[in-house]
């Protein structure tokens, strides 16, 4: 769950999702999970085993990887809101020291005043 200000959304997304980053880039899964606070249509969470899927179906099996914690705004945030008054906010996961290819996508829909629920859509290459 997530409450924003509405002085700045996109600024207030990035900020939740760099920490859902930060926590993935320090192996804290269980911790980056917690911020996703809903299941997506599929009833997926994405946690630990979900996104280590991800990134190898990307690199492959055999390859070992670091996620990073870099700056989103080197990742090619894309912020949108939607006409139901939910917003999405996605980025290219950075892995290995490099931007893949992979995009995460949250979506965070509207619960009551200014709380938002936060789901990850789908982390794969568009």
């Amino acid at each position: 769950m997530i409450k924003l200000t509405h002085q700045n959304i996109e600024s207030e997304l990035k900020a939740y999702c760099q920490r859902w980053l930060a926590y993935l880039s320090q192996k804290e899964f269980r911790q980056a999970h917690t911020l996703v606070s809903i299941p997506n249509n599929y009833g997926a969470r994405w946690g630990q085993k979900d996104i280590t899927e991800a990134i190898f179906d990307y690199f492959g099996n055999e390859v070992e990887f670091n996620i990073e914690n870099t700056d989103i705004a080197f990742c090619s945030p894309e912020f949108m809101e939607c006409n139901d008054g939910s917003y999405l906010f996605g980025f290219y996961f950075p892995v290995n020291g490099e931007i893949t290819d992979l995009t995460v996508e949250f979506e965070f829909s509207h619960v009551k005043g200014n709380e938002y629920s936060a789901t990850i859509n789908d982390i794969h290459v568009l």
